[in-house]
This record gives structure tokens, sequence and C-alpha cells, in this order.
């Protein structure tokens, strides 16, 4: 399995004992990342490509755990492209929101994501939480939304 704690990353180790200490949702999310009651995760290599089935709404901790985890497979996979299918997620809370669009996704660009595509949540609260973290994204990161995710295979990146 991918290595979910690198021994120096202080940050991502507190929202794990946060997660401890939180619901079974919480708990199922650190025994299995890759496919959890909050969301699915895999990796195509071939593609360079993480895929992100969300399945329920998401708290601070669980959201900041799954993304600071997506950074590291970022990383550890070569990945360019992120490709969320957002129909379940219910609403992203403005604080999670500023801190995706301004703290995450920088990090994330310097580890090598270039493009993200979606499926829109049904949800209004999470379409309109979607559209806010896009305009408030670093201008060089390209997004695209798809009514279906097989439209979004293979996008051009630069």
């Amino acid at each position: 399995m991918f290595s979910l704690l690198p021994e120096d990353d202080e940050e991502l180790r507190q929202l794990q004992e946060q997660l401890r200490r939180g619901s079974r949702d919480s708990f199922q999310l650190l025994k299995n990342f890759p496919e959890n009651p909050i969301c699915s995760i895999t990796v195509d290599e071939a593609a360079r490509t993480l895929m992100i089935v969300w399945k329920q709404y998401a708290t601070q901790v669980q959201l900041r755990f799954i993304h600071e985890t997506l950074l590291r497979m970022i990383r550890a996979h070569g990945v360019c492209k992120i490709l969320g299918d957002d129909t379940a997620l219910p609403t992203v809370p403005l604080e999670d929101q500023e801190w995706i669009a301004q703290n995450w996704m920088p990090r994330a660009m310097g580890s090598g994501l270039r493009f993200i595509a979606n499926k829109p949540p049904e949800s209004y609260f999470g379409k309109l939480s979607i559209r806010s973290i896009q305009a408030l994204a670093p201008p060089d990161l390209q997004f695209r939304s798809f009514e279906e995710l097989r439209s979004a295979d293979g996008p051009a990146v630069g």
C-alpha cells in the first residue's frame, strides 16, 4: 500500500490523530484510504491521472487529510491530472474552498498537477462550492466540467 505518512510531515500526522478521535467514517478513511465512506481514489499511472469519486460530505479534517494525501500521491505517481466525480458532493464550506484553492492547489501545481476535470455535483450548494473553488484557483490550473466522465478521458495537457 502507498505510504500515507512520511516521518517528517507533522501536519499530516496531526490530521491523522484528529481522525483517530473522530467518527466511524474518519476511522475507515484511515484504515482504507483508496476506498472509504467519503470517497474512492484510484491512480491510472499510464494516464498520470488520479480519479476521485466523492460519496458524501467530508468534515474539514477529513477533507484536508484527503487532499494532503492526494498531494503525496501526485508526487509519488507523477500525476498531472485529476478527474473527479463530484456528483454526490453536497457542499464544501467556504473556509475549505479557500484552503483548497489558495493553499492546496498551488502546492499541487508545484508537484506537477496541471489539469482538473470533473462531473459537477447534483446539489445546488455543491455546484456553488465547485464554482467558487474554480474562481479562486491559480490561473495556470486548467479546469473542465463534463456531464459524463467518459467525455473527460485523455484531456490534453501542455
